[in-house]
C-alpha cells in the first residue's frame, strides 16, 4: 500500500513538473502572443489588428502566403506522389540507393539548398551562366526570384513528405482487388480512383497538410529568393528586427490561423473518408509497361535524381574554390583548401559550427527527457494526463518555426517566473529551447511508433521476475525501443543543425548558429566558406544516418528485404 501511494507521489510530481515547462513554454508564450495583438495603451483593443487587415499592401501579403502553401502542395504533391508510383510500380534497378538519394533532401537543412540553387540557379549562377553561353544570350533565359523561384526551390526540398507516406501507403494496397476490378472491366482511371485512391488517400492528406504549414512558414527560400514576393514569415521577422512587436504579434496570429484551418480542415476530411484495409493484402506488383514509357519514365527518374544530387555536388565542387572563382568565372576553378582552413584556424568561423552541435545535442537530450516518458506512461496507463501532455507536445507541429519564435520573444524579453527569474532573450538558452519546442512533436511521434511496436510481455516478464519498475525500464523496454528512439533523436539532430528561421528571430552574438554564419558570409562575399561550412553540415547529417542505420542493424538484425524497405 504505502509503495503504491509512493508511486503515485512520484507519477504526480512528474505531472507537476512537466506541466509547468509545457504551460511555461508552449501555451505561455502563444496566449502572451494573442493578447499582444488586441494590446493597446488603454488595454484590449483591435485597431493594430484593424490597421493591419485594412492595409492593401498587408492583405497582399497573406494571399501571397496562402498562395505559396497551397502551391506547395500541389506541386510536392505531383511530384512526390509520381515517385512513390514509379518506385512502387516500376522496379528500378538499385532500388534502395534510389532510394537513398530521393530521401536525401530531408536530410539536408533547407538553408543550405537554398544556397545552393542561388549558386547554381541565380542571376549569376553555374547553370544560368552556362545556358547563357551555349544560346549566345547577355540576359538571363529566366529569372530564379518570386514566387516561381520559391515554389522550384520547395518542391525540391518538400516532396518527400508525399513521397515517404505515399510509398508507404501503397504497401497496403490489395493487389487482388486491383485484379478482381480489372477483370469486372475496369479501366486503369476506374481502378486508380475506386481501389488505390481510397487507400492512399489518409497519406496524401497528411503529407499535404505537412506541407502546407512547411510551405506557409518557409522562411529561407522567401527571404533569399523572393524579390518583391513578400510573405509572412520574412515580414515577420522584418517587424521585429524594427521592434514593431505588436504588429509582429498579428502576423504571428494571422499566420497561426491560417495554419490551423487548413490542418483542421484537412483532418475533418480526413476522418470522413474511411476506408476498410485487407487483413492480409496481397502486396502489389511492379506492372508491364511498353519500352517507350518505360523509357520515358526512367528518363524522368534519371532528371529528378540529378535535380537532387547537382546541388549537393555543386556545394561540395565550391567549396574547394575561391570565392573570386565562384563570382567571376562560369566554372570556378581555383581550387583551395584555404575555405577549410579559414574555418577551422578562426574562431569567428568555427565558433558558430560549435554553437550548431551544442544547440542540437542539448535539442535532442532535452527532448528525449521530456518525451520518452510520457510515450511510456502514455502506453502503459493510457490516463488523462499523459493524453494532456501529449496535446501540448504536438501542439508546435501546427504552429510555423517563425510563430514559434514570435512567441518566444514576446514571452522572455522580460524576466519571468519560467524561466526562474531571468530574461532569456540574448542569451545563449533561448535557441536550445526553441529547438526543443519544436523536436518535440517529431521525438514524441518517433517514441510511440517505437513504443507500439515494443511486446509487453517482456516487460510483464521482467517484473514477474522481481526486478523493479525502473531497472524494467532501464534494461528491458528501453534497449527495445532503441532503434525509435535513436532515429527521432537523429532526425532532430539534423533538422536544429541547419535550422534557420527560429535562428534568425532568436540568436545573438552568444549564441550564433550555422546556418545564420552560412547567409552572413555569402552577404559578406565569403561565399567560398559558406559553402565549405555547408559540406560540413551535409558530412555530419549523412554520418549521423550511417550511425542510424548501423545501430537498427544491430539491434534488430533484418534480412537485406526488410532492411532495405526499412532503409
Amino acid at each position: 500500500m504505502k509503495k503504491l501511494k509512493y508511486d503515485r507521489y512520484k507519477s504526480a510530481l512528474f505531472y507537476a513538473c512537466l506541466f509547468f515547462l509545457l504551460s511555461g513554454y508552449i501555451l505561455y508564450p502563444l496566449l502572451n502572443t494573442v493578447m499582444q495583438a488586441f494590446h493597446g495603451e488603454g488595454g484590449f483593443t483591435l485597431s493594430v489588428f484593424r490597421e493591419y487587415v485594412s492595409n492593401p499592401n498587408h492583405l497582399q501579403v497573406i494571399r501571397n502566403t496562402a498562395l505559396l502553401g497551397v502551391g506547395s502542395v500541389l506541386c510536392c504533391g505531383v511530384l512526390g506522389s509520381a515517385l512513390a508510383g514509379y518506385m512502387t510500380f516500376c522496379a528500378p534497378r538499385m532500388k534502395r540507393l534510389l532510394h537513398i538519394i530521393l530521401l536525401s533532401p530531408m536530410m539536408i537543412p533547407g538553408v543550405i539548398i537554398v544556397i545552393a540553387f542561388v549558386q547554381l540557379y541565380g542571376e549569376s549562377g553555374i547553370v544560368t551562366k552556362l545556358i547563357e553561353l551555349l544560346l549566345h544570350r547577355d540576359t538571363p533565359l529566366f529569372g530564379f526570384s518570386g514566387l516561381p523561384g520559391i515554389l522550384f526551390v520547395i518542391t525540391y526540398t518538400q516532396y518527400v513528405y508525399f513521397y515517404m507516406n505515399v510509398s508507404v501507403a501503397l504497401r497496403y494496397v490489395d493487389y487482388s482487388a486491383v485484379e478482381a476490378a480489372a477483370s469486372l472491366g475496369a479501366g486503369k482511371w476506374k481502378i486508380c480512383k475506386d481501389v488505390i485512391l481510397p487507400t492512399v488517400r489518409p497519406a496524401l492528406i497528411t503529407s499535404a497538410t505537412m506541407t502546407f504549414a512547411s510551405g506557409v512558414g518557409a522562411f529561407s527560400a522567401p527571404n533569399l529568393i523572393g524579390g518583391g514576393f513578400k510573405v509572412l514569415s520574412t515580414q515577420i521577422v522584418r517587424s521585429k528586427a524594427n521592434n514593431y512587436m505588436d504588429v509582429a504579434s498579428v502576423q504571428v496570429l494571422m499566420l497561426l490561423l491560417m495554419s490551423a484551418s487548413v490542418m483542421l480542415l484537412l483532418e475533418y476530411y480526413k476522418k470522413r473518408c474511411t476506408y476498410t484495409r485487407a487483413v492480409r493484402a496481397t502486396p502489389l506488383m511492379p506492372q508491364r509497361q511498353g519500352s517507350a514509357r518505360r523509357a520515358l519514365f526512367h528518363v524522368l527518374m534519371g532528371l529528378q535524381v540529378f535535380m537532387v544530387v547537382i546541388p549537393i555536388a555543386g556545394i561540395l565542387y565550391m567549396s574547394f574554390n575561391t570565392t573570386h572563382s565562384i563570382m567571376t568565372d562560369i566554372f570556378p576553378c581555383e581550387l583551395t583548401l584555404e575555405n577549410f582552413s579559414n574555418i577551422f584556424h578562426s574562431a569567428r568561423f568555427l565558433k558558430p559550427l560549435i554553437n550548431s552541435l551544442k544547440m542540437s545535442f542539448m535539442a535532442v537530450g532535452g527532448g528525449l527527457l521530456l518525451t520518452v516518458p510520457v510515450s511510456y506512461l502514455s502506453w502503459r496507463q493510457r490516463g488523462v494526463w499523459s493524453r494532456m501532455a501529449k496535446s501540448i507536445m504536438l501542439l508546435p507541429w501546427c504552429m510555423p518555426v517563425s510563430v514559434i519564435g514570435v512567441n518566444m520573444i514576446n514571452a522572455f524579453n522580460t524576466k519571468s517566473i519560467f524561466a526562474f527569474g531571468q530574461a532569456l532573450i540574448g542569451g545563449f538558452s533561448i535557441l536550445p529551447i526553441a529547438y526543443i519546442i519544436i523536436a518535440l512533436p517529431l521525438l514524441l511521434s518517433a517514441n510511440d511508433t517505437a513504443m507500439d511496436s515494443f511486446n509487453p510481455v517482456l516487460e510483464d516478464a521482467s517484473r514477474s521476475l522481481g526486478a523493479s519498475p525502473f531497472l524494467t525500464v532501464l534494461r528491458v523496454v528501453l534497449p527495445g525501443i532503441a532503434p525509435g528512439i535513436a532515429a527521432g533523436g537523429i532526425l532532430v539532430f539534423i533538422r536544429t543543425m541547419g535550422e534557420y528561421t527560429v535562428s534568425a528571430l532568436l540568436y545573438g552574438v552568444h549564441n550564433r548558429p550555422i546556418s545564420i554564419s552560412m547567409v552572413l558570409n555569402i552577404h559578406e562575399f565569403n561565399i567560398g566558406v559558406s559553402m565549405a561550412l555547408g559540406v560540413i553540415v551535409i558530412g555530419i547529417s549523412y554520418v549521423t544516418l550511417l550511425l542510424l542505420l548501423k545501430l537498427d542493424k544491430r539491434q534488430r538484425p533484418l534480412t537485406q528485404d526488410s532492411y532495405s524497405e526499412n532503409a
